[in-house]
Order: C-alpha cells, then sequence, then structure tokens
C-alpha cells in the first residue's frame, strides 16, 4: 500500500524516481538548481498563492538570478507544466501499486482508497490544487497534462474495479469507467470538504468507509 505524506520536496523526489525520462524544463538545469527551484515554485504558489507570486519571488526563494531563472523559464506557466510532470509521476505510483495487486483487486482498492485520500487531503496539496484549477480554468492550454494525468490514474482504477466484479467482489451495475471517475469525484471532493469545514460532524463516515460499503458486495 502507498503511504505518502507529502510535502513539496518529498512531492518532487517521488516524481524523480517514478518519472526520470519524462521531459521537463529543468533538463538542462543542474539538479541542485532544480530542486531549489521546483521547491521554491512549489512553496510561494501554495502558501503565497499563483497570481501573488512573482518570478522574482521564486527566483530569491530558490537562490538564483532572476537573468537565470528567465533562461530556462519563460514564466509561471511553464512551471504549471513541470507541476504536471511531478503530479504524473505521482499517478504513476497510484497506478502500480493498484497494478501490484492484480490476484487481490478488493485489497488494491482499499489500499488505494486509503492511500489517494491522504495524499489529495494533505493541507498543502489542497491549498496547490485549489491555486493549479483557478489557473487551468483560466488558461485552457495548461489544462491537456493534468487532464492526461487524471486518465491515467482513472484507466487504472477502472481496470482494477473490472478485476473485482469478474470475481464478484463489486456488482456490475456500472461501467469500470465511470466507477472509476465516481471514486476519484467522492475521495477528491470530500479532501476538499475536509480542508474547508475542519470540524466534520461525528455522524461522517469517512470516504474510504464510505466507498467500501457501496462498492463491495456483502457476504
Amino acid at each position: 500500500m502507498l503511504s505518502l505524506n507529502v510535502n513539496e520536496r518529498s512531492f518532487i523526489y517521488l516524481c524523480q524516481f517514478t518519472a526520470p525520462s519524462a521531459p521537463s524544463p529543468f533538463r538542462e538545469l543542474p539538479m541542485g538548481n532544480r530542486e531549489k527551484i521546483v521547491d521554491a515554485a512549489l512553496h510561494s504558489f501554495t502558501h503565497k498563492g499563483f497570481h501573488q507570486t512573482s518570478m522574482r519571488d521564486i527566483a530569491q526563494a530558490a537562490g538564483v538570478s532572476v537573468g537565470n531563472l528567465y533562461n530556462h523559464f519563460s514564466g509561471k506557466e511553464a512551471l504549471i507544466g513541470e507541476i504536471a510532470l511531478l503530479e504524473n509521476g505521482v499517478f504513476a505510483e497510484f497506478a502500480a501499486a493498484l497494478r501490484a495487486e492484480k490476484k487481490r483487486p478488493k485489497q488494491a482498492l482499499s489500499a488505494f482508497f486509503t492511500a489517494y485520500h491522504a495524499f489529495v487531503a494533505e493541507p498543502d496539496n489542497v491549498q496547490l490544487s485549489a491555486e493549479i484549477v483557478a489557473e487551468v480554468a483560466r488558461n485552457p492550454a495548461l489544462a491537456e497534462p493534468f487532464s492526461a494525468n487524471q486518465r491515467q490514474l482513472i484507466e487504472a482504477l477502472a481496470t482494477t474495479i473490472a478485476e473485482a466484479q469478474q470475481i464478484g467482489e463489486i456488482a456490475p451495475a456500472i461501467a469500470p469507467l465511470p466507477l472509476a471517475q465516481l471514486v476519484l469525484d467522492v475521495i477528491e471532493s470530500q479532501a476538499w470538504r475536509q480542508a474547508i469545514f475542519a470540524s466534520p460532524s461525528p455522524e461522517a463516515i469517512t470516504p474510504v468507509r464510505l466507498l467500501e460499503q457501496l462498492l463491495y458486495r456483502q457476504p
């Protein structure tokens, strides 16, 4: 089971190891500068906001000159593209974990529900996601890499759901693909609500338990 507590730096490291060959605007930068710049951008976007952060802020936080930063990036949009690549690496890890338990789809799904919720509900990830979603909504050209990441995760999840349906652990009433999308919607929306309403009601049920009760056939 994946156990992720992802801050800016662990997010970067995880993605470096899971997607080492991915194209990147940081390709020609020394590794030390790459980590510093990405870490500075992630931290600034998360805690100051995308539009409140300037390239000068990022350069200062990363310890590089503004001129050097602009030699490698045309603007903050290029950094959002890099964040999409980082997300791709994280989602590849989730997909690999699902595939690794092919013979035990129910266990794989429960592990995914828990790990993915822990990832998306991490406060910094909620804040960063809010900034990126707002910017992508204003600039559709930035949306495609994130859409591709989502498709990758949905397809892996749908495959595991289909395997669970084939052996009777999940009812086949809903096709695997829309059911996978529904699962992500439940987990992600609950994570955002949890961030906004810090104290859930005593009757609140965790999204993991809710999905297990809704999806799994009872013995």
